[in-house]
């Protein structure tokens, strides 16, 4: 069975960066492994830096609050805007815009760097194109690469690490015998309400601006394209999750019984992930899809089912329902695949005998319910002592208990030393939210923006730069609480 993993990217001794302020970030984070344990994890990592320049983060005005703490801390903050929703979330500071082509981007941000001595930069994310030219640069001149996603422990958590992220990130080259036997306790965490729903209307907003702003930046392209298509498949998500949770009760409800049938859940991934593109064997899901039910059908108990679970920020992009039938079929195996889409994670974790993933964090969330996990793809938990390091074929039939204590000390230590108790998008802490009593004057002014987002891309009025009208319709939004 095909395996693909590595080991984490080498990582270069301390520097000194243009403005003369010593590296830290990636001489901290080395020693991770040491028994004095880790750095925790915060906002005060980036606030070390003299001057830090941000490129694009979450949708949102997460950037713009980052930019806040920093200048309350003394700090200089430059941040490059690409397209007409960075300009909506961060229209105040110092702002450099990129309107180039793409082949542009290197000599641009060198330029930048050097002139403004930039000693730290921060993003969202580094698998973007301009975000792994900009970490190439920032390792070839010794300048601090800091990248924040989301969180690996959810919810409730956000990630920033130094040099990378996911399959990139300085944990996936600890080793579990060296760390602290005793790693902190995590703290009491901070809930967060409806972060998923100020996610949707942040990127709602964003999309506007893009949409609005197409004309000014002519080369961006984005990984999911400005359009009113995109709006109506996020529309179509909505209508599909009430849609499958009504289809599919019947067989949640068996699954959760008392007398389930032994299963094992395929936890998938969104279609244009970077982790599948970048850090997999495969370019597609459906080619994962595949793969899996052959090995299942021919490898597991003959008692047992496959339960193919949908990513649910995929729900109105794709459905594998066809591809899924199809090789069931072909491997002759139609009562023994099940493909499900909002059914509750967690208390099917409690249930199942095992899961497939290719390097998602739900991984970590089976681990917690002590489901054996086998990760096919680079992934930063895949180590000897956490997952089934075996092929895909054994693991249906040969996977261990999982170490429960090995795990949580793996856990611990990594909520400590790269999980920050925050959210992107409904943590008051930096500013705060309108309260719930105006819902029915913002859901009109949400209406009216939709509309008017329909009637531009319809038209081509974009032509004209409409942000100020998009502005305008977040900041009545966030104004009638």
């Amino acid at each position: 069975m095909l395996m693909f993993r590595e080991g984490g990217r080498d990582r270069g001794s301390d520097h000194v960066t243009l403005s003369g302020h010593a590296r830290t970030g990636a001489v901290e984070h080395a020693s991770l492994q040491g028994c004095m344990g880790p750095e925790r994890a915060g906002l005060h990592q980036l606030a070390r830096y003299q001057h830090v320049l941000l490129l694009q983060g979450p949708n949102g005005p997460f950037f713009a609050r980052l930019r806040d703490y920093l200048e309350s801390a003394g700090r200089r903050v430059s941040k490059v805007n690409f397209n007409g929703g960075d300009d909506l979330f961060y229209r105040r500071g110092t702002i450099e815009r990129f309107t180039q082509p793409m082949p542009a981007w290197e000599v641009f941000l060198r330029k930048l760097l050097v002139e403004r001595r930039v000693d730290a930069i921060v993003v969202f994310g580094n698998s973007r194109r301009h975000h792994r030219i900009a970490a190439r640069l920032a390792k070839e001149m010794g300048i601090a690469f800091w990248v924040f996603e989301e969180g690996y422990v959810r919810p409730n958590y956000v990630t920033l690490e130094a040099d990378g992220v996911n399959a990139d990130s300085p944990i996936a080259t600890w080793e579990l015998n060296a760390l602290c036997p005793n790693p902190p306790q995590p703290a009491q965490r901070r809930n967060f309400k409806h972060a998923f729903g100020w996610m949707a209307w942040y990127s709602f907003l964003y999309f506007g601006g893009g949409i609005s702003a197409r004309r000014m930046y002519p080369h961006y392209r984005h990984h999911k394209p400005f359009g009113f298509h995109e709006i109506a498949l996020w529309l179509r998500s909505a209508y599909r999750k009430h849609h499958y949770r009504r289809q599919e009760c019947e067989i949640n409800s068996r699954l959760l019984s008392d007398n389930h049938p032994p299963f094992f859940i395929v936890a998938l991934q969104v279609y244009n992930d970077s982790q599948i593109r970048v850090h997999s064997p495969w370019r597609r899901i459906e080619d994962f899809i595949e793969w899996t039910i052959y090995s299942f059908v021919h490898n597991a108990p003959v008692d047992s089912i496959l339960v193919i679970k949908h990513h649910p920020m995929d729900r109105g992009h794709t459905n594998y329902g066809k591809s899924i039938a199809d090789c069931a079929r072909r491997f002759g195996a139609r009562d023994r695949v099940v493909y499900i889409h909002d059914a509750h994670l967690p208390s099917l974790l409690q249930r199942c005998s095992g899961l497939v993933t290719v390097n998602s964090t739900t991984g970590l969330q089976a681990l917690y319910h002590r489901v054996p996990v086998i990760a096919l793809g680079r992934c930063f938990y895949a180590k000897p002592g956490l997952t089934y390091q075996g092929s895909l074929d054994s693991f249906w039939t040969e996977s261990p208990p999982v170490d429960t204590r090995t795990f949580t000390r793996f856990r611990n230590t990594l909520i400590h030393a790269s999980q920050i108790n925050s959210s992107f998008y409904a943590d008051t802490t930096f500013v705060e939210l309108p309260e719930s009593r105006s819902g029915l004057r913002r859901l009109y002014v949400r209406c009216i923006s939709a509309f008017s987002l329909i009637v531009i891309d319809a038209t081509g009025f974009d032509s004209m730069n409409i942000s100020s009208i998009m502005q305008w319709a977040s900041g009545l939004v966030f104004g009638l609480g």
